[in-house]
């Protein structure tokens, strides 16, 4: 019986295309997959070319190991060249990069990224089915697109990134709230608007590559920790209690007035002092130094926000692979 489907694979995802072949047989469709069906002492070449010349429909199971595969890149190109329809079944959340972009601009894309595998094995059982038995036109077949709820997926790498960011902007917040964010300034909140808008950005820019590498995490954590330190070394040394606790900022340089009466005690004045103020910063310390230390502290805060917002980015936004069963 000549093979009706051709199911191109890289051999480390043998896993996922074995199950694709096991269940498409079970169903009726004789597959032609390498290595089982090329004949011992056969040109391998050969043997995909008459291969991919008997089958109806192309299954490509699709992943960054594909994309970076020349064999794929080869057999992809040749069931172009005979006019079969490509189905391809991704199982990471990767797109086709350089030449294999070109050969795969169909609308036969399957999403394979979420357990268990073979939920969405059956569906690409059922399209197979219908290109093999003529209930779509070979090249016309188009999946249903979901409306509603369903069609925000956890599958999506934005909806994966926002939702993540949103519960990032929740923590800030909830810190904000809390009296841990940098007192009298504006960055505690907008803060949380970074930790939305950065890891949706990231991803909608296509950068999620970029932020699940090794050495780019290794990189983000350490500046995370560099932020973190130095803001809490900061508020510990320039945050001080005011009227009813609420925190103040004071400065590193006493005014002119403070000077000739706490003299030698200046900057870092007993606590009466304050209270003697009014509690008023500012007649105690110069304004330009109270700014300084303000504009530390949402330094520190900023970048740790900027920086855990890009470490979700590459966390939740990045590929997401299937577990394999073997």
């Amino acid at each position: 019986m000549p093979a009706q489907v051709f199911i191109s694979y890289s051999s480390k995802d043998r896993t996922v295309a074995n199950m694709v072949c096991a269940l498409l047989e079970e169903r009726g469709h004789r597959c032609w997959i390498a290595p089982r069906d090329i004949l011992p002492g056969a040109s391998w070449g050969e043997a995909i070319i008459d291969g991919l010349k008997e089958s109806a429909v192309f299954v490509l199971v699709f992943s960054q190991n594909a994309n970076a595969s020349p064999q794929i890149l080869r057999e992809v190109e040749r069931a172009v060249h005979l006019g079969l329809p490509i189905i391809p079944f991704r199982i990471e959340d990767v797109l086709p990069e350089r030449s294999l972009e070109y050969f795969m601009s169909v609308p036969h894309w399957l999403d394979a990224l979420s357990p268990p595998v073979e939920d969405h094995i059956v569906r690409l059982c059922d399209v197979v089915g219908q290109l093999v038995n003529g209930a779509a036109g070979r090249g016309d077949y188009i999946p249903r697109k979901a409306r509603g709820t369903k069609s925000v997926s956890w599958n999506n790498a934005l909806v994966r990134a926002g939702a993540s960011g949103a519960v990032l902007a929740l923590l800030l917040l909830a810190a904000w709230l809390g009296g841990l964010a940098p007192p009298e300034s504006p960055v505690g909140w907008l803060a949380a608007l970074l930790a939305i808008a950065i890891p949706v950005g990231a991803i909608a820019a296509g950068g999620a590559k970029l932020w699940t590498r090794g050495w780019v995490r290794g990189v983000l954590l350490a500046l995370l920790l560099a932020a973190a330190a130095g803001y809490g070394w900061t508020r510990s040394a320039y945050v001080i209690a005011g009227e009813n606790g609420a925190p103040l900022v004071r400065g590193t340089e006493c005014t002119p007035d403070a000077k000739l009466v706490f003299a030698a005690e200046c900057p870092d004045l007993p606590s009466d002092a304050l209270a003697d103020a009014a509690y008023d910063p500012a007649m105690l310390w110069t304004a330009a130094s109270i700014g300084r230390v303000k504009l530390m502290l949402g330094s520190a805060w900023a970048l740790a926000a900027a920086v855990a917002a890009l470490l979700v980015a590459g966390w939740m936004g990045g590929p997401r692979r299937l577990k394999q069963e073997g």
